[in-house]
């Protein structure tokens, strides 16, 4: 649904993004993980035909993001903003009122069309708040409907739980899954790295304009992380266990806390199984024995040198 092909726009000073290359199909979330100038508004604006590139090709839903298609694409695509212009002196329903106008959504469908966007975003009972009166988190729900009336295949959001408190953040997620449930093509760009790891299909991590991995969370996290994090939970002997695991061939920086061990292992993957084998058939009772994958914030870190 959208393809970018070694897209360039330099501001000069190494600022901006060069030679960016990614594929996003349809239906999936893909958030798009930076520091603050890394390049990810850049992108997101040309992609939304607001910027226009140095080189390179952009396409969402097979159609070249260019001048001339710019019409077809704003058609297309929902862009919300990490800040969006609101009208204090309107209700709710006067400001979506205002954007199915300027959508040139036809009168006798707009009453329909902002029940709709208000049910999909759970904001059914504020139709007649004042914009002025509204919190974050409730201008942060409206403004995403106010991206959904015209209907896009895709959803262009600039860190969207920018703000908003913890509760806030859990309806605004819940909220972005609904949408990838309908079929939305959703693009997410936030700091908050543990919420994108809960709800996004594919990563991106940007620094200084480069792509510096892409994938799913696991294949990112299977990449960088160079060795094995292992947990074996025992609820006896675990003195017995740690012996066992220790004269096993990979096993390295074992530690012990309460009836867990927590090991890096350098072998092969394939040499898993052996060594819970041993394990059980010295006797040792095993409730549990995983591996344990890297969190987005370490992963960003490791990717990014910091």
């Amino acid at each position: 649904m959208i393809r970018i092909e070694h897209l360039t726009r330099d501001f000069g000073g190494g600022r901006g993004v060069h030679d960016l290359s990614m594929e996003i199909p349809k239906g999936k979330i893909f958030g798009y993980i930076g520091p603050n100038g890394a390049g990810k508004s850049t992108t997101i604006k040309i992609l939304c035909s607001l910027y226009r590139q140095s080189s390179g090709k952009a396409f969402i839903n097979n159609i070249e993001v260019t001048p001339a298609n710019s019409a077809m694409i704003k058609r297309i695509v929902g862009y919300m903003p990490d800040n969006f212009g609101v009208y204090d002196q309107m209700s709710v329903w006067e400001y979506l009122d205002f954007f199915c106008a300027a959508y040139h959504i036809p009168l006798k469908e707009r009453q329909g069309r902002i029940k709709s966007v208000l049910a999909l975003t759970s904001s059914e009972q504020m139709i007649d708040y004042q914009v002025a009166s509204l919190s974050k988190g409730m201008t942060q729900r409206i403004g995403l409907a106010k991206t959904l009336l015209h209907n896009p295949e895709v959803l262009i959001l600039d860190e969207p739980a920018s703000g908003l408190d913890p509760y806030a953040r859990i309806e605004m997620r819940q909220t972005i899954m609904r949408l990838r449930d309908l079929g939305k093509t959703i693009m997410l760009s936030s700091h908050i790295l543990p919420e994108l790891a809960g709800v996004c299909d594919l990563v991106g991590i940007l620094e200084k304009g480069r792509l510096l991995a892409f994938g799913t969370v696991e294949e990112v996290t299977r990449k960088v992380q160079e060795n094995l994090k292992i947990t074996v939970s025992v609820p006896s002997e675990p003195a017995k266990a740690r012996e066992i695991c220790k004269d096993f061939p990979g096993v390295g920086k074992l530690e012990e806390n309460a009836n867990e061990l927590h090991f890096i292992f350098t072998g092969p993957r394939g040499d898993l199984p052996e060594l819970l084998g041993n394990l059980v058939q010295n006797g040792v009772k095993v409730s549990e024995f995983r591996e344990d994958h890297a969190d987005l914030e370490e992963v960003f870190l490791s990717v990014t040198h910091h």
